[in-house]
């Protein structure tokens, strides 16, 4: 697998074998739209795509991040803050805040659990425009959501609550 090392970070292809010039074709967002892989190791890793709009401007959607190592305190943060140095956009997040488990449903299904520091976290990168939005099964929150509306998606994670 083609790694590269660009930004103090390392990317491969997340679905297929990219080599160098296709990698950094993506990351640039003019390429195909491509899944990438990308660590620090020691720090951060996870899976994004990067898009160019129609006024040219490149824009990330993340769909997964984990923070690496013991001191773990602002090291997601970090991570949001340098995609959006490097790519100088907007940050999309896709289906955050669920862990995989092995618990299964009638019929063998695999379910998601969610996870409550992770979709707070979010919460948080939202409220602080640090990114545009959150999409997924636990959460949606865009540019129309309302203050109030992003106070009960709060709590319901603050208070454990499934409703």
């Amino acid at each position: 697998m083609t790694e590269v090392c660009w930004k103090d970070i390392i990317w491969t292809g997340a679905d297929k074998e990219l080599g160098i010039k296709e990698v950094l074709t993506v990351l640039k967002g003019y390429g195909p739209l491509e899944v990438l892989h990308f660590e620090n190791p020691s720090k951060y890793k996870g899976k994004l795509s990067v898009w160019l709009d129609e006024q040219g401007l490149k824009h990330v959607s993340l769909f997964h991040l984990e923070v690496l190592g013991e001191k773990r305190r602002g090291l997601g943060r970090e991570m949001i803050e340098c995609l959006r140095k490097i790519f100088g956009g907007d940050v999309y997040v896709q289906d955050p805040g669920e862990i995989p488990t092995a618990k299964e449903m009638a019929g063998g299904i695999h379910v998601q659990e969610p996870n409550p520091e992770s979709a707070l976290f979010w919460i948080k990168m939202f409220e602080e425009k640090l990114i545009q939005s959150v999409e997924g099964d636990l959460m949606d929150l865009d540019e129309s959501t309302t203050s109030e509306e992003l106070e009960n998606v709060k709590r319901k994670f603050l208070n454990g609550s499934d409703e």
